[in-house]
């Protein structure tokens, strides 16, 4: 399991987190919103339940989340 974790701009990072199933995502993102700090994560995900049920956790978390649906994946981007 490894962190696909890169910065697009300046203060945004990308997850790539597509190819993986539950729990994998959520805990890969956990794990990217602290190596980025208060920057915009943007998390990739082909992953039909991550999609519903991360942002959701997320938002309880105090977080705000956009989700975007793309090709064959959705883009959920996060900031506090």
């Amino acid at each position: 399991m490894e962190l696909k974790l890169k910065q697009k701009d300046d203060g945004v990072y990308e997850l790539d987190v597509k190819g993986n199933t539950c729990p994998y995502p959520q805990i890969l993102t956990e794990l990217a919103l602290k190596k980025v700090g208060g920057a915009v994560l943007e998390v990739l995900t082909d992953n039909p339940p991550s999609a519903r049920d991360l942002p959701l956790v997320l938002k309880r978390r105090g977080y705000k989340v956009e989700k975007k649906k793309e090709k064959d994946y959705w883009r959920i981007r996060i900031w506090k």
